[in-house]
C-alpha cells in the first residue's frame, strides 16, 4: 500500500507533463500560425465535414476519409449555412460549391476561428493519448523527449490547427505503431482493443494509412507466428484469433466513421462528383481496378471509402500523366529520384532537431530495451519503411513534406531515445547536450512567422526555398489575408485591377469585393496575346524560368516593378504580355465549360483549345480534352494530331502509364470507322 501511495503522485505529475508539453505546442503552433488564411483544401473539409454531421450524406470531399472533417465539424457553430446537396460534376464543381458555402454564405473569419480551436483540440487529444503509449512502451523521460520534438517541430505546429488529413494520419500512425508493439509484447486483451481502435483510426484519416498499416501487420503477422517457441499451435492460434479481433474491430471503427451504411447517402444514394463505376475505370493499374471493384461488388468497405481509395491511387500513385520534381534545384523529369522524400524532411526539419533524431538512433543499442520496447521499435519501423517505400513508388510528390509526415512521428520518436539515455545515465553531459539541441532547435524557429513556410539552413532558409524545392511545403494558399491587406491600403485607392497566379481559394476575392479578375472572362476571349496592366500577385516559385515549358519570367515581366514581398507572393505592378498565363486560364475556363456547364459548342471549344496548345505544346489536359472534341465533331485527323501532340514532345515526357493510355486510344481511332462512337479519353489533369 505505501508504494502504491508513492505512485500515485508520481503518475500524477507524469500525466502532467505531458499535458503541459502539449499545451505548449499548441502555443506554440498558435504563435506561429497566427497570420495564416485558410489552405486552398480547407473550405472543402469543413463544408463536408459539416454536411456529414448534418445530413449523415458522406458524397461531398470523399476523397479523404471522414475522420478529421467529422472532428472538426464539432466545433463548427450551429448558424453555419449549408446549401442544399445537389447532383455534381467532376471536383472543379464540388470545390466552386465549397468555396462559395464559405465565403458567399458564412463568416468564413469566424469559421476559421471555430476551425482551428476544434483541430487543437483534436490534434492535442491525439498527444496526449500518444504520450501516454510511449510512456507505457518506454518510460516517462522517452514519452516527454518525443513530445518536446514535436512541440518544437515547425511544420507539426503548421498542421495543429489546419482542417486536413496528414497530421491526424501522423499521429494515429504513431498511435497504431506503438499500440501494435505492446500487443505484439504482451498479447493481452486490451492492448488487442486499443491496437484495434489505433489503426482504424488510422484508416479514417487518410487512404495513405494502408502502407502504413500493411507494415505494422507484417509485424505483428511475425509476432503471432514467434508463438510457436512459447506454447507451438496453441499460441500461435490464440494470437492469430487476437488480430482477428484487432483487424475486425478497426473496421468497425472505420465504419463507424461512415454511419454504418454503404452508400453515400443514408436513403442508399450516391451523389458523387463522378459515378463509381467511371472512377474505378479510370484507373489504369489492373490490380488496383480489380481489386477496388471486387471490394465495391461485395461492400467490404463503404463506398465513399473506395471512392476515395480510386482517387488517391489514380492521382497518387500512378500520377496525373506529366511529373516534374524540383530537388535541390535540379529538375528532374518523370519518376522522382530515389532520395526526394528524405530530401523533403532532410530540408524542412530544423538541423538540431535532426541530430537529435540521429544521436537516438545511435543510442539505441546502448539503452536497455524491454521486450516492448523493442517490439515497438520494430513496428514503427516496419509501418515507417512501408510508408516510405509506398511514397518512392508514387509519382505524386506534390505534397511534400506533409505527405511524409509519419515519418516525422517516427523521427520525433526515435529523438525521445537520446532523452531517455540522458535521463537514464544521469549523465549532466547527455542532459546538457539534450537540452542544447532542444534549445537550439527552438531558437532556429522561434521567430519563424508562418511554420508552414519554414526550411532549414541546407534549403536556404524559408526565404530562398523555392529555389531548390517546388511542393505545397512552400506554400498551400495560407497568404490571403495579407494580399486582401494589400489590396485595400494599396490597390482599392488606385482603382486598379488584381491578377494572380497565386493559387488561393479565389472566391474568397470575388466575396471580398476586391477589385480582383480572372485572366479571361469567358469563351469569347479574344486576348490570346495575354496583355494585361494592373498588379499581379505571383508565387515566388514563377520567378524561375522554366524552358521545358516555354516560360521565361524576364521576358514576361520586363515592364513591370516589383513592390511588395508577401513570404512566398511576390506582388508586381504595370504591363505584361503573358500569352501562357492566358493559355492555362483560357484551358480552366473550357474544362468549365464542357464538364461543369455542359457546353455543346464544340467548334468554339476546340478552337480555344488549339490557342492553348499552340502556346504550351506540352500541356496533357488540353490535348486529351482538344483530341475528345474532334471525336465529336467527327473529324478523324485532328483528333489523332491531337491525342498525339503530348507523344511528340520530350521536354516534358508523360508517364508512361497515361502514355500507354494514349497509345491505346490512338489504336482504337485508326480501327474505328465511326469516330463520334468512340468514348472520350478520360483527361487525368481532371482528378
Amino acid at each position: 500500500m505505501p508504494a502504491m501511495h508513492h505512485r500515485i503522485p508520481q503518475r500524477l505529475a507524469g500525466v502532467g507533463l505531458i499535458l503541459l508539453l502539449v499545451a505548449l505546442a499548441l502555443l506554440r503552433s498558435q504563435h506561429g500560425t497566427r497570420l495564416d488564411g485558410y489552405t486552398v483544401d480547407e473550405p472543402w473539409h469543413i463544408v463536408a465535414g459539416v454536411s456529414y454531421l448534418r445530413t449523415g450524406d458522406f458524397r461531398l470531399n470523399p476523397e479523404h476519409p471522414p475522420l478529421s472533417k467529422l472532428a472538426v465539424a464539432l466545433a463548427i457553430p450551429d448558424d453555419f449555412k449549408l446549401r442544399p446537396l445537389a447532383p455534381l460534376e467532376e471536383k472543379s464543381q464540388e470545390r466552386e460549391l465549397v468555396e462559395e458555402t464559405m465565403y458567399f454564405d458564412n463568416d468564413s473569419p469566424g469559421t476559421q476561428a471555430a476551425a482551428r480551436m476544434g483541430m487543437w483540440a483534436f490534434h492535442g487529444v491525439l498527444l496526449v493519448l500518444l504520450g501516454l503509449a510511449l510512456w507505457q512502451a518506454f518510460g516517462l523521460a522517452w514519452a516527454a523527449g518525443t513530445l518536446a520534438f514535436l512541440a518544437i517541430e515547425p511544420t507539426i505546429g503548421a498542421h495543429l490547427p489546419v482542417v486536413m488529413t496528414d497530421l491526424p494520419l501522423a499521429l494515429c500512425f504513431g498511435l497504431a505503431a506503438v499500440t501494435a508493439g505492446l500487443l505484439a509484447s504482451q498479447w493481452r486483451w486490451r492492448w488487442v482493443l486499443a491496437c484495434g481502435v489505433a489503426v482504424g483510426l488510422a484508416l479514417g484519416s487518410k487512404h495513405s494509412a494502408l502502407a502504413g498499416v500493411a507494415g505494422i501487420a507484417m509485424v505483428l503477422a511475425i509476432a503471432a507466428l514467434m508463438g510457436f517457441r512459447d506454447g507451438g499451435v496453441r499460441t500461435v492460434a490464440k494470437r492469430s484469433a487476437q488480430l482477428v479481433l484487432a483487424a475486425t474491430l478497426s473496421l468497425v471503427v472505420l465504419w463507424a466513421q461512415y454511419g454504418f451504411h454503404f452508400n453515400a447517402g443514408p436513403d442508399g444514394s450516391d451523389g458523387y462528383n463522378r459515378a463509381m463505376p467511371d472512377k474505378i475505370s479510370d484507373l489504369n493499374t489492373p490490380h488496383w481496378r480489380e481489386g477496388i471493384a471486387f471490394a465495391d461488388r461485395h461492400h467490404l468497405l463503404p463506398r465513399a471509402y473506395l471512392w476515395g481509395l480510386a482517387d488517391t491511387v489514380r492521382a497518387g500513385v500512378e500520377g496525373r500523366g506529366a511529373n516534374q520534381h524540383l530537388v535541390w534545384g535540379t529538375k528532374y523529369k518523370g519518376h522522382a529520384p530515389w532520395f526526394t522524400w528524405p530530401s523533403f524532411m532532410a530540408a524542412k526539419l530544423p538541423l538540431a532537431l535532426m541530430a537529435l533524431s540521429l544521436l537516438g538512433l545511435a543510442l539505441l543499442p546502448r539503452l536497455q530495451l524491454t521486450p516492448s520496447a523493442r517490439w515497438v521499435l520494430a513496428a514503427l519501423f516496419g509501418g515507417s519503411a512501408a510508408h516510405l517505400l509506398a511514397l518512392m513508388g508514387s509519382q505524386g510528390t506534390y505534397g511534400g513534406i506533409r505527405h511524409a509526415l509519419p515519418l516525422v512521428v517516427t523521427l520525433a520518436i526515435v529523438a525521445g531515445a537520446a532523452v531517455a539515455w540522458a535521463w537514464r545515465s544521469k549523465s549532466r553531459a547527455g542532459m546538457a547536450a539534450v537540452a542544447a539541441l532542444l534549445v537550439a532547435a527552438l531558437g532556429m524557429t522561434i521567430r519563424e512567422p508562418r511554420l508552414w513556410e519554414y526550411h532549414n539552413e541546407l534549403a536556404g532558409g524559408s526565404a530562398q526555398a523555392y529555389r531548390y524545392f517546388g511542393n505545397e511545403g512552400l506554400d498551400l494558399g495560407q497568404r490571403f489575408p495579407e494580399m486582401r491587406a494589400f489590396h485595400d491600403r494599396v490597390i482599392k485607392p488606385e482603382k486598379a485591377q488584381m491578377f494572380s497566379g497565386y493559387w488561393f481559394g479565389e472566391e474568397q476575392a470575388i466575396a471580398a469585393h476586391m477589385n480582383y479578375r480572372r485572366r479571361i472572362l469567358g469563351m469569347d476571349d479574344n486576348n490570346v496575346a495575354g496583355l494585361y496592366e494592373g498588379y499581379f500577385f505571383e508565387s515566388m516559385s514563377d520567378t524561375l524560368p522554366e524552358p521545358d515549358w516555354g516560360w521565361d519570367p524576364e521576358v514576361t515581366y520586363k515592364d513591370t516593378e516589383v513592390v511588395a514581398r508577401l513570404g512566398y507572393v511576390i506582388v508586381r505592378r504595370g504591363k505584361l504580355a503573358d500569352p501562357m498565363g492566358r493559355a492555362g486560364s483560357m484551358y480552366h475556363i473550357v474544362t468549365e465549360y464542357l464538364h461543369q456547364e455542359g457546353g455543346t459548342d464544340y467548334a468554339l471549344a476546340a478552337k480555344r483549345l488549339e490557342e492553348v496548345v499552340q502556346v504550351v505544346p506540352a500541356h496533357l489536359g488540353a490535348a486529351v480534352e482538344l483530341g475528345n472534341l474532334y471525336l465529336r465533331l467527327g473529324n478523324a485527323e485532328a483528333a489523332r494530331l491531337a491525342y498525339a501532340r503530348p507523344l511528340a514532345q520530350e521536354k516534358v515526357p508523360v508517364e508512361p502509364l497515361v502514355r500507354a493510355q494514349l497509345g491505346a486510344h490512338l489504336a482504337l481511332l485508326d480501327s474505328t470507322t465511326d469516330v463520334t462512337r468512340l468514348k472520350p479519353l478520360r483527361n487525368p489533369w481532371m482528378e
